[in-house]
């Protein structure tokens, strides 16, 4: 239950710092989240794809947070790409 709850305090932040224009800060912090959450090293999203970290990640609570911050992942992505007014 720990592990929800801390996922959804990253979540929550990753997007404000996303809507806020924050954008360098919420890359860092999403590399943290990745690393303490998702147990996974942050230099492999940058190489592999989203199935190849899955399938590395043998916890299925792990595994959902992984899934779950690669949207976020996405959404910051897609605001770099067209950043808001």
């Amino acid at each position: 239950m720990r592990m929800v709850r801390q996922l959804t305090e990253a979540l929550a932040l990753l997007a404000g710092l996303r809507k806020a224009g924050l954008l360098d800060q919420a890359a860092e912090e999403l590399d943290a989240a990745f690393a303490s959450l998702g147990g996974v090293d942050p230099r492999l999203l940058r190489h592999g794809d989203a199935a190849l970290l899955l399938s590395l990640v043998q916890d299925p609570v792990r595994r959902e947070a992984v899934a779950r911050l690669l949207e976020e992942r996405d959404a910051l992505r897609a605001a770099r790409a067209f950043p808001l007014p």
